[in-house]
């Protein structure tokens, strides 16, 4: 106990976002209200696989076969993520036994938050709750390293009237924000996601999230289109820096009233997927002369615009937009958005992480969020009706998740920046007593 409230807490966190085209698998270590990155490594899966993969979500597949695949695509990615835990290890030269859980998102098959009409026969026509489907089988994971393993993180938040959706708020907070200057966090990955972090001094002003719209999907989706199939992404972003945008083309994508309603708000691939880049093509039939360059560089400044469109529910203009996920990569784009919103941008490499590093170190530290009683999301992010602790839990088979948890939640009252709550003070801890002395005033 002693150690693990005087060294702090190891997590490991993984990721699959909507590009598909790999796992993302990191080590943090929180320590005194910080979050350093020991280790991190990109397992990539190749064009057929994501192709694979983007076949079942796509609602191509029916009955026996579809169930069959989603089992199959669960075991690949415990095997995945396993295997990333041994390698995560090795890098950092710290031994499995000293993680103190993991966080993963899996791949999320379906999400569509808002209250609806079940499909079953309902003749009050009675509203339900949004739905949101994570694919994971954190089983193994837990099996293998005898760690509590956290999962299925958005379906608590939607389950009490939010989006789901940004839930790595939180993580941006505690990593990025700063003590005089209003930044903000741009996530781009398939959809892409903005975090306002306001100064420390503004206390009056509130951090908020929400998706702006597509990030990288419809590019991808373009590429691979255009290539048929040999490539997935637009490297650098140098086919759309050639090519011309087209007015029409953005007119379609922005026309759409998703960019006008105000947050909170999520989306997906429902949304900006392979349903809607179709229509798209079926649309540019009426344009013969658009080149494919210029179908990259229309898709690059959408993206952009969608970032633009978000400014405008902000309290005020950030002084500094920081970029993270897959696309920051994508030079044309981080060139449009910068040009676009005015609004000077730099990388998450400022800060000694890699881009693509920082949804999986969002999920390790949710897991840490989780494990030690904390909210995953708030009102102000999800749009939630009150703080929610996220996700579900697989404990280890040995019998140790109440004393591990206690040993958590006692080191998170010194090492967690941002100690949220989600319960009240006076609450108990698993295997403990009261919470603090009543003859000292101290923590036990």
């Amino acid at each position: 106990m002693a150690d693990k409230m005087r060294d702090g807490l190891f997590f490991a966190g993984f990721m699959c976002g909507t590009s598909l085209d790999g796992v993302d698998g990191a080590l943090v270590h929180i320590y005194q209200g910080k979050i350093e990155l020991l280790a991190y490594e990109h397992h990539p899966f190749s064009p057929r696989l994501t192709g694979w993969i983007r076949e079942i979500l796509s609602e191509n597949m029916t009955g026996k076969s579809t169930f069959q695949s989603l089992g199959d695509l669960e075991h690949l990615l415990s095997e995945t993520e396993t295997s990333l835990t041994s390698r995560l290890c090795s890098l950092s030269s710290i031994s499995p036994s000293d993680i103190d859980g993991a966080g993963t998102h899996g791949i999320t098959a379906y999400h569509r938050p808002s209250p609806h009409v079940p499909s079953w026969e309902n003749p009050e026509n009675t509203n339900i709750p949004g739905i949101t489907i994570q694919i994971s089988n954190p089983y193994r994971l837990s099996r293998k390293y005898g760690i509590p393993v956290v999962y299925d993180f958005r379906r608590a938040d939607v389950s009490v009237g939010g989006e789901g959706a940004p839930l790595a708020t939180l993580f941006h907070r505690a990593a990025f924000s700063d003590p005089h200057e209003n930044r903000a966090f741009l996530n781009l990955g398939g959809i892409a996601n903005l975090t306002y972090l306001p100064a420390f001094s503004n206390a009056r002003q509130t951090c908020l999230s929400f998706d702006t719209g597509p990030g990288n999907m419809l590019l991808d989706l373009a590429m691979s289109h255009i290539t048929h199939g040999e490539e997935t992404y637009d490297k650098n972003g140098q086919r759309s820096a050639s090519g011309t945008v087209q007015k029409c083309i953005q007119d379609f994508l922005l026309d759409d009233p998703w960019f006008s309603k105000p947050p909170p708000k999520s989306t997906g691939r429902e949304d900006w997927g392979e349903e809607k880049f179709a229509t798209l093509l079926t649309f540019l039939k009426n344009y013969p002369f658009v080149q494919n360059n210029d179908l990259l560089a229309s898709l690059a400044e959408t993206s952009a615009a969608g970032v633009l469109s978000g400014f405008r529910w902000l309290d005020s203009k950030p002084d500094l937009l920081i970029l993270g996920g897959g696309g920051s990569y994508n030079v044309d784009l981080r060139r449009r958005i910068s040009r676009i919103t005015g609004v000077p941008t730099t990388t998450t490499e400022r800060f000694g992480w890699p881009p693509q590093a920082i949804e999986s170190m969002a999920f390790a530290y949710l897991a840490a969020l989780t494990l030690s009683g904390r909210p995953a999301s708030l009102p102000s992010t999800t749009g939630c009706s009150h703080a929610v602790i996220g996700g579900s839990i697989v404990p280890p088979q040995n019998g140790s998740l109440p004393a591990r948890l206690r040993e958590i939640c006692l080191a998170a009252e010194i090492h967690l920046p941002f100690p949220d709550r989600a319960t009240p003070p006076e609450s108990r801890l698993p295997g403990s007593g009261p919470l603090f002395s009543e003859e000292t005033g101290r923590r036990q």
